[in-house]
């Protein structure tokens, strides 16, 4: 059975260090395009999700970036960040049973 790659799971909930290095490159206006796609590169449920919204058949990442644009990136990086706060809560509630 194949598995989604961009559907959150626990084991994301570790990632959150590299989604905040993303979030601080986002805000800097001299962080260029190469390193924004090694930070998303470093994340791989959101580059799944960004070459997912970029195009219906696989693209690499840095055509995807280009596509959907900063704002697209944090479109998507909103969505996951949604995501993994209701896998926390869901994580948190399973422990108190």
């Amino acid at each position: 059975m194949l598995t989604d790659p961009t559907r959150v799971g626990p084991e994301h909930l570790a990632l959150t260090g590299r989604i905040f290095s993303l979030l601080r490159a986002l805000d800097d206006p001299l962080v260029g395009t190469v390193q924004l796609e090694r930070l998303v590169a470093a994340i791989p449920v959101l580059e799944a999700r960004c070459i997912r919204k970029a195009s219906r058949t696989p693209v690499p990442l840095g055509a995807a970036l280009s596509r959907i644009g900063n704002r697209g990136l944090e479109a998507v990086l909103l969505q996951l960040l949604e995501d993994l706060t209701v896998c926390k809560a869901d994580a948190d509630d399973a422990q108190k049973v």
